[in-house]
């Protein structure tokens, strides 16, 4: 399909509203990347219940967006487009949800870290600040590409290659704390695994960040 059938596509009244649909989806995500950027800048400020609370919102962000990603399944299953597209919008829309995933899990282990009164470095913590509102920012040029599918395609280029510029920035920074991580002494073993798992889980949500929009420019330049 065409970028110009597309965009007519958009237009018409049920696939509307599953692009509605896809807008509300992916403000939900940045959403639960918001409140992992809550909770790693409360704990750096040395406020474990502000932390806890920004994860218990996250957690039912989380849950939002899965029922969005539920709901507009069932919409796409009963809309107008061929089963290719709707196949790849399909994907599009598990992609994103992705994002959502990652950032649940990353607060999950934080939760580990918070409730067993562990005590990390802040140069640590500092450095898992940047990497949470770095996914954040990735997860909102997400949002943005949405909104200029089918409306404005250069713009929503435009902001495609922002989220890969912090992909990017992301991995060089994630490969960085994972070093200063590995090399810390003062971290039992066990501890240093759950804060790995913490900074894995903050890059793979920015991996399908970037996946996203690389799905998006597929899905409306494939057969142009």
């Amino acid at each position: 399909m065409s970028e110009e059938k597309y965009s007519m596509w958009f237009a018409k009244r049920r696939e509307s509203t599953v692009m509605d649909g896809a807008r509300e989806h992916i403000l939900k995500i940045v959403d639960t990347c918001e409140e992992l950027d809550n909770a790693v800048s409360a704990i750096v400020a040395g406020d474990n219940d502000k932390a806890r609370q920004a994860i218990a919102r996250l957690y039912a962000d989380e849950k939002a967006a899965d029922n969005i990603e539920m709901r507009l399944n069932e919409d796409l299953a009963i809309g107008d487009l061929p089963s290719k597209e709707r196949e790849d919008f399909m994907h599009l829309i598990k992609r994103m949800d992705h994002i959502a995933d990652w950032s649940k899990s990353a607060a999950r282990n934080m939760e580990v870290i918070i409730e067993a009164e562990i005590d990390v470095p802040e140069k640590i913590w500092k450095y898992y600040r940047v990497l949470a509102s770095r996914v954040l920012d990735a997860a909102k040029e997400v949002k943005l590409c949405i909104e200029f599918i089918g409306d404005d395609e250069e713009q929503s280029m435009v902001h495609q290659r922002n989220v890969q510029r912090i992909e990017h920035e992301i991995d060089d920074l994630y490969f960085k704390v994972k070093k200063d991580l590995m090399l810390s002494m003062t971290l039992d073993p066990r501890v240093m695994f759950v804060m790995r798992d913490i900074i894995h889980a903050m890059e793979n949500a920015a991996d399908n960040c970037k996946d996203s929009v690389d799905l998006m420019h597929i899905i409306l330049t494939a057969n142009k």
